[in-house]
């Protein structure tokens, strides 16, 4: 049963479908704004000036917003509702994204991507508490709340090829325009759509003081840390793997864009189809089996990828292991996110606790192979070893999870 109950799922049944989908667009806000104008940088760099690293760590400085906003919201929508979060949220993204577009150093720029990644946190992380709110069942949340985690996964797949098609007409501003256009459509769409889902008698009391306590409390809940941990962990190498792939196959392995744009197509679609496999077994089981699957599976490609790479095997068996890869990830995200919607915590701190821990793990992750040097065995390394100390904070989860609900 949803901290709101059966009542309000009942009165938004009918709009359900609706609701879902301007939620996953309010997800999808955040990673749009860090990776669409991914493929631009080098003429963002010609155009403001200033060092290449300068211009690459906006996108650092949008994960890094993206991952201490979430924190902030979380908490905050608990206590003042779910509405004014989102709202606030929403405006600041719009607003920064359109100055981006006007940026006229590097600098400038860095600091408003920051400022757009710290607004864009509050749609993915009350979007989950909203699910949990309109949602009658254990079953029900944890479907709905993969469907978010999904968008979340797909976004930074997708947006590099929306951008560069918007880049190539129009110019790299444009991108932040389009991104500005999107905000004020969907913010507009939530307000006519979404009604408050969390009651007055329902939200916590007290300021900043109680905010951060709820979030200490939420750390010392074992079940939900292990959560946290195991998705932080497994975020580290999949953003590593989100950032060095296109360096991979078109600089160490010499192919053009397009076998680039087809690697990442067959990744989508190997998450979209494990996202419908994640809603089948959640239906009757809990979100930790997916989890564990998923885990599991990225383990395997990882050290798949880093063995075949090491002997320069066929270029096949490393595309294959980077479709499992995506596949497990497509489990993971929306197992990790539903289950931390299902500990006792309260919802607007659990999410922020489990999507704060993607992002900032995204944020380590993202420039590690740059460092070891991006080739496919340094980044099997880093994919193995990230989902195998996921999968040890899987198994402690599990056992406060039994621990905390013991029966068959």
């Amino acid at each position: 049963m949803s901290p709101v109950g059966e009542t309000r799922a009942t009165r938004l049944e009918g709009s359900t479908g609706w609701v879902l989908a301007i939620l996953a667009l309010l997800t999808a806000a955040a990673p749009l704004s860090v990776d669409i104008y991914t493929p631009s940088l080098p003429l963002i760099q010609r155009d403001l000036g200033g060092d290449e690293w300068l211009t690459q760590s906006s996108i650092t400085a949008c994960l890094l917003g993206v991952g201490i906003g979430q924190l902030l919201w979380g908490p905050l929508s608990d206590r003042t509702g779910r509405r004014p979060v989102i709202f606030f949220g929403v405006l600041g993204w719009t607003i920064t994204s359109l100055l981006s577009a006007l940026a006229v150093t590097p600098v400038m720029l860095l600091s408003l991507r920051g400022l757009a990644g710290l607004c864009g946190a509050a749609g993915i992380v009350v979007a989950r508490s909203v699910v949990r709110d309109i949602s009658s069942d254990r079953r029900a949340v944890a479907s709905r709340v993969g469907i978010l985690s999904m968008v979340n996964a797909v976004a930074p797949v997708v947006a590099p090829v929306i951008g560069a098609v918007i880049a190539i007409a129009w110019g790299w501003r444009a991108d932040f325009v389009a991104l500005a256009a999107f905000g004020a459509a969907v913010g507009l769409a939530f307000a006519l759509t979404v009604p408050e889902t969390l009651p007055a008698d329902r939200r916590t009391g007290g300021g900043a003081r109680t905010i951060a306590s709820s979030l200490a409390g939420g750390l010392r809940n074992r079940e939900l840390a292990a959560v946290a941990i195991a998705l932080g962990a497994h975020a580290f190498g999949f953003y590593a793997y989100i950032t060095s792939a296109s360096f991979i196959v078109e600089r160490q392995f010499g192919h053009p864009p397009i076998v680039f744009a087809l690697v990442f197509g067959t990744n989508a679609a190997a998450m979209l189809s494990a996202n419908l496999v994640f809603r089948r077994l959640v239906r009757r089981r809990h979100p930790s089996l997916p989890l564990g699957i998923g885990l599991v599976a990225c383990a395997v490609s990882g050290a798949v990828l880093f063995a075949t790479a090491a002997v320069r095997g066929p270029e096949g068996v490393l595309w294959a292991a980077s479709i499992v890869f995506a596949g497990g990830t497509g489990l993971v995200l929306p197992s990790a996110h539903s289950w931390g919607q299902l500990t006792v915590v309260a919802s607007g701190v659990a999410s922020a606790l489990t999507g704060s821990a993607q992002f900032l793990g995204g944020v380590l992750g993202s420039p590690l192979t740059g460092l070891l040097g991006v080739t496919a065995e340094n980044l099997g390394l880093v994919m193995t070893i990230a989902s195998s100390v996921a999968i040890v904070a899987w198994v402690v989860a599990r056992r406060a999870e039994r621990a905390a609900h013991p029966g068959p």
